[in-house]
């Protein structure tokens, strides 16, 4: 006789592990980094710096900072075997279907890929976060016919990745508006893809490995690759005075509105507000209007008895999409630079898991026939 197990449909509030990279409360929408609330490091810290504090549990000092934006500007410099990788892409498909590879190439040119240490994490996750940005913004260029931008050594990770995608420095605005995207995307708990990268280092496969598997569980729509489809929503809506017309007709069709509703937070997303703010900067210019679709379909949603009977509220892939798009970041890279952002939290979460190791082996509980005797003709 079998036993009969509790289960929970997608592990909802099953405790894994206990973590020191982040905390959120759903109910009260809350969210902290190592001990520091969003909202203060959305308006006051760069990206380097939320990468260390993920990584080392403690805000840089001024010389860490310094050495680590240094090791960052190096490894933005491509060796030509890197640069190559990109020439062996497809220029169709999907910007993270060419991300997930470049991660693998990254790996097969790295002798000391299969290091497995906190050490061996910090040093794979310093190439990463250097190298990414450097290889899809020069495959970007190459699928429209466009040479390589190389890395400005005077500029960060948020605003090289402008840089190189359009071949012009960013002003400031831009800067500003994708830095506080990529410090808010860093790192939010055991979501789809963190949880993919730590059960993949829990087989103690390379942090290569354990990347990629996060990238491709990030490319879900049901996961980061919500934006695109939240942008591509607001491009069908067209303009705000159709907004509450074309919600009527996709509840009609019992479609899903992506950027709307969360597993964890209940109220209000704490980023969201930070987004909002964002994408309000960059109101002069021509792709911005689309923060006017955005916020009129975000007013339907607040005032609709759908929506608000099961507390959906827009999350943070709401207002990322019209963000992304008024920086010119092509739509199929949408997800892209979510991923660029969340590496910073896979790596921390490698790292954490490297230190404590089991691999992770949940159990199911079978539902199937029971046993039975093989019948012979």
């Amino acid at each position: 006789m079998s036993t009969i197990l509790q289960t929970s449909a997608g592990l909802e509030d099953v405790i894994l592990t206990s973590t020191q990279i982040s905390q959120i409360d759903g109910t009260a929408g809350c969210l902290s980094y190592a001990g520091y609330d969003i909202h203060e490091l959305a308006e006051q810290l760069s990206f380097e710096e939320v990468c260390w504090l993920l990584w080392h549990g403690e805000l840089p000092t001024t010389l860490e900072l310094a050495e680590f934006r240094a090791q960052l500007a190096a490894e933005r410099v491509l060796t030509a075997t890197e640069l190559r990788l990109v020439d062996t892409l497809p220029l169709s498909g999907h910007g993270m279907d060419a991300l997930r590879t470049l991660a693998s190439g990254l790996a097969q040119l790295d002798p000391q890929a299969e290091h497995l240490s906190e050490g061996a994490a910090l040093r794979v996750g310093i190439r990463l976060i250097a190298k990414l940005p450097v290889l899809i913004a020069a495959w970007d260029r190459r699928r429209h016919g466009f040479t390589m931008i190389a890395p400005n050594e005077a500029l960060g990770t948020a605003a090289n990745f402008l840089y190189m995608l359009h071949g012009e420095l960013p002003d400031v605005a831009a800067q500003y508006a994708l830095n506080i995207y990529m410090v808010l995307l860093a790192e939010h708990g055991l979501n789809a893809s963190t949880f993919a990268a730590r059960v993949a280092i829990s087989a103690q496969t390379d942090i290569y490995a354990a990347t990629v598997a996060a990238i491709a569980t990030l490319k879900g729509l049901l996961h980061g690759g919500a934006n695109q489809k939240a942008m591509e929503t607001f491009l069908a809506i067209g303009s705000p005075e159709r907004a509450a017309a074309v919600i009527e007709d996709l509840l009609a069709r019992h479609e899903r509105l992506m950027g709307i509703g969360h597993r964890i937070y209940k109220v209000e997303d704490p980023r969201v507000r930070h987004l909002r703010d964002a994408v309000c900067t960059l109101n002069d210019r021509p792709e911005a209007i689309w923060y006017k679709v955005a916020d009129a379909t975000s007013q339907v949603i607040a005032n609709h008895p759908y929506f608000v009977q099961r507390r959906l509220n827009p999350n943070v892939e709401f207002y990322s999409a019209p963000l992304l798009y008024a920086l010119r970041i092509p739509i199929d890279l949408f997800t892209v630079a979510f991923a660029l952002s969340r590496v910073a939290g896979w790596i921390a979460h490698i790292r954490e898991q490297i230190a404590d190791n089991r691999i992770i082996r949940p159990k199911a509980a079978y539902s199937g026939p029971a046993m039975r005797r093989l019948r012979v003709q």
